[in-house]
């Protein structure tokens, strides 16, 4: 069984009949430290967090390692009303990078607190077939079927709202573990349980997802 944990910092120890592709989330700063490491089944993602909007030296770096065949996504990126630089800093710096994911063609991981309309009005100026895939989502049901409605796509992690996730469909979803120490197969089987789907057939439906957005390439 392989089962994908899209944005993670840090790896962790699961069952041993179980194969995990982890994603690892790093900033321009910590790619090339992280990415030597040669870890096997780790990938990357890479970008700005909107708490670092105001390092504009890293645009610049992200250029060059988001090329990186390794790098299979973009982020996290996005913004933060609570904390970080201006929101408008934080536009700027997200508008950037969500042009080089369209340059590049690799997905969004987004980090949004308190920006919905922001972020919401970002994604239908830019009308990108590229998914944005809103990380560690925890929304409400009304939240949730109005994000589903506009196209964006959801990841899961230890934490959710129960009723909210039956809203997500089957084809818009993913799973995380972020900064928790849970293992990916607790997520799994979590989320499994809570929309009623056969283990087997939700690892099959995430595993349709990965394929048809990410690009994972061999060691």
């Amino acid at each position: 069984m392989i089962l994908y944990d899209i944005h993670t910092h840090s790896l962790k120890d699961d069952r041993q009949d179980t194969e995990v592709r982890y994603i690892l989330n790093t900033s321009p700063v910590n790619f090339t430290s992280e990415k030597e490491k040669e870890i096997h089944n780790v990938w990357f993602s890479c970008g700005i967090h909107p708490w670092d909007a105001d390092n504009t030296s890293s645009l610049d770096l992200l250029s060059g390692y988001v090329k990186d065949e390794r790098v299979v996504a973009i982020g996290e990126a996005g913004l933060d009303k609570l904390k970080g630089p201006p929101i408008k800093t934080q536009i700027e710096i997200f508008r950037s990078q969500i042009e080089l994911a369209v340059q590049e063609q690799k997905p969004l991981i987004i980090h949004c607190v308190k920006a919905w309309d922001e972020l919401i009005a970002l994604y239908k100026e830019y009308k990108t077939d590229l998914p944005w895939i809103l990380h560690g989502f925890r929304g409400n049901s009304e939240q949730t079927k109005q994000l589903a409605t506009l196209g964006f796509k959801f990841s899961i992690g230890e934490h959710f709202n129960k009723e909210a996730v039956t809203h997500i469909p089957l084809d818009s979803l993913f799973c995380e573990t972020d900064m928790s120490d849970v293992s990916i197969s607790n997520v799994y089987e979590a989320l499994s349980l809570d929309l009623q789907i056969d283990i087997d057939l939700f690892v099959s439906e995430i595993d349709n997802n990965i394929r048809k957005y990410f690009k994972f390439v061999s060691e």
